[in-house]
């Protein structure tokens, strides 16, 4: 597939605590003190009825503790997506693990730009031994690719401040039956909460591509209304956000969409 035959518009950067009008509604869990707000949803939320259409995937999670005290590390993220829709990377370029080692983003989009599927932001605070903690903020490149013979997302993490430091989540991708067909989990290394802890992260993922002169998303869905409904409600995704104590907070996300056209 040429270079000249492929076409991409990805969503850019999204901001941490605002991500876009899906956002607006949030879910808060809890596990004694420990709180996490998750946000997400779809755009559009105008859809057809039954023909499959591009779509946007944004998830964010907020993560504090009630009395203000250092929240457990963050180990583990997964995201379980409503079985309506489809993520289909058939076709899409990949991207090696080892091109995101150590790298900045420049140099990752120099060359992985073609298997980019989405952006994203994550907050944390850090420590350094005997010193306060303050903010470090970092920018996540998401792209297609194939790690240990299954198919993932490569969460590239760069963040310039306190230093440049990269980190790479690799979220495997699991299709299965029940009410949420995909399932996206990945673990999060040692090295980002070394000196520090997450307090939140956020992720958008959206890829239009050109195969063979036919467009394609790497993220589609309906809008799957009974007859004669202009409208449905649905359990969009279920996020779940796993610690270093053991405690797992998760919370179905239900949205609505319309029917368009």
């Amino acid at each position: 597939m040429g270079r000249g035959k492929k076409t991409a518009v990805v969503g850019v950067a999204v901001a941490l605590l605002g991500l876009i009008v899906p956002l607006a509604h949030a879910e808060l869990t809890e596990g004694g003190d420990l709180f996490v707000r998750f946000r997400g949803g779809i755009a559009p939320s105008a859809l057809p009825r039954t023909k499959l259409a591009p779509i946007a995937v944004s998830i964010a999670g907020t993560v504090k503790t009630l009395s203000g005290e250092r929240p457990p590390a963050l180990r583990r993220i997964r995201i379980e997506l409503n079985r309506g829709g489809r993520l289909d990377p058939s076709g899409l370029p990949r991207c090696r693990y080892g091109q995101l080692v150590a790298a900045s983003p420049e140099k990752v989009l120099a060359a992985c730009r073609d298997a980019l599927v989405g952006e994203g932001a994550y907050d944390a605070k850090t420590a350094f031994p005997e010193q306060e903690t303050f903010p470090s903020r970092g920018h996540i490149l998401a792209f297609n690719a194939v790690y240990k013979g299954n198919s993932v997302i490569l969460a590239h993490i760069y963040g310039r401040q306190p230093v440049p430091i990269s980190r790479i989540i690799v979220f495997r991708i699991r299709h299965t039956s029940g009410t949420f067909g995909t399932v996206l989990t990945g673990s999060l290394p040692d090295a980002v909460n070394h000196y520090g802890y997450v307090v939140a992260i956020s992720l958008r993922l959206f890829r239009r591509f050109d195969v063979h002169g036919q467009q394609r998303s790497y993220l589609s869905a309906a809008c799957a209304a009974p007859a004669g409904f202009p409208s449905a409600t649905f359990p969009f995704a279920r996020a779940s956000m796993s610690f270093a104590d053991g405690r797992t907070l998760s919370s179905t996300l239900t949205r609505s969409c319309k029917v368009s056209g």
